[in-house]
């Protein structure tokens, strides 16, 4: 009786590990299965709905904005990695305040912090009724991050990233508040890449600011963008202490706009359509166009206090007009090379 009392006590015991085993194992199966369906459908009409959908799908969920509008009070914060996706038609209004002063306080409608692999797709991305906003998309600390096929307006910045490596903005069509024309805040920009290695800031439409795209740090790639009636389409440089307060921090570039590959970009109504300032180094400018500058198309600077400090020369930049023959192109910095366009004689059009 001890014999088969123990016999089938032993059979249940192995029953029971194999089972344990094989469902061990299939966990790992089983949450990827879930990660992969895991998706929320926000409904139109939505209020301070999304960060519950965030949370609701998890890691590797898929939040879908329906066609329509929603609405949030306040920033969204990301620190997953999750997809949003707006489905054609698909407004997403929210509450942010301009900054007036510097530091320029940034304020989100949606922070993209302390994560990998966010996307961000298909919205259109505009302040509350009446009003003007701080910043659509704020990516910190955030690496792989795409954001792409957005239509944003009405923002003071539109997207800006401190700090995420390997950073897609693509295809969007950005047009910022105009209140720093009238002075009513010191500066508004489209797309600013503040810190963060090999950002690629390709196809956008961006608009109205006072610099369309800033480009700052290393190794990045700008192609293919059209930058129009703004101060400056295209900057190449660095980003000041004092500028940007992220998350209760001062957040300057660590360094200025080097190895950048800026190629096949078109600026229209701009006052200078590119502009390499401020240290910018071992850049290469390839078959860029411009149409309507107000002073120049583009322009390497020597060492200037044009902006009420010192900015030092840009060196060691290659440029070459390509097709672009009537390029108008100012070289004031230091062994820089510059190819095709027209070179504009310093000694009759003084650097400064």
């Amino acid at each position: 009786m001890e014999t088969s009392t123990r016999r089938t006590a032993i059979h249940l015991g192995r029953t029971m590990l194999a089972v344990g085993v094989a469902l061990a194992c299939s966990l790992p199966a089983q949450a990827a299965l879930r990660n992969r369906r895991a998706a929320v459908l926000l409904h139109a009409g939505s209020v301070d709905a999304l960060a519950e959908a965030i949370a609701a799908v998890g890691p590797g969920g898929t939040v879908l904005l329906q066609s329509g509008m929603h609405f949030e009070s306040g920033t969204v914060e990301i620190s997953a990695p999750v997809t949003l996706v707006g489905k054609r038609g698909a407004v997403l209004e929210s509450v942010t305040t301009p900054a007036g002063a510097y530091p320029l306080l940034v304020e989100a409608a949606l922070h993209v912090r302390g994560t990998t692999n966010v996307t961000i797709k298909g919205l259109e991305l505009r302040p509350a009724a009446g009003s003007d906003g701080n910043c659509a998309v704020l990516i910190e600390d955030a690496d792989d991050v795409l954001v792409a096929d957005n239509t944003i307006q009405g923002y003071q910045f539109g997207v800006l990233n401190q700090g995420g490596d390997g950073v897609e903005i693509t295809g969007n069509r950005i047009r910022v508040s105009t209140r720093w024309q009238t002075g009513e805040v010191p500066e508004a920009h489209g797309i600013v890449n503040i810190n963060g290695l090999g950002t690629r800031i390709t196809d956008n439409r961006v608009s109205d600011g006072l610099f369309g795209i800033w480009a700052c740090d290393r190794d990045g790639r700008a192609s293919g963008n059209t930058v129009s009636t703004s101060f400056i389409g295209l900057i190449l440089c660095k980003v000041p202490n004092e500028s940007f307060l992220i998350s209760g921090q001062d957040r300057p570039s660590a360094t200025s706009g080097a190895g950048w590959q800026v190629h096949g970009n078109f600026a229209s109504a701009n006052d200078w359509g590119y502009l390499v300032i401020d240290g910018a180094n071992n850049n290469t400018l390839t078959n860029n166009a411009a149409s309507g500058s107000g002073t120049y198309d583009m322009e390497l600077t020597a060492d200037t206090f044009r902006f009420g400090f010192l900015t030092p020369a840009a060196f060691d930049n290659t440029v070459n007009a390509g097709a672009h023959k009537n390029l108008v192109i100012k070289d004031c910095g230091n062994n820089n090379t510059v190819t095709g366009g027209v070179q504009v004689d310093t000694s009759v059009d003084p650097c400064f």
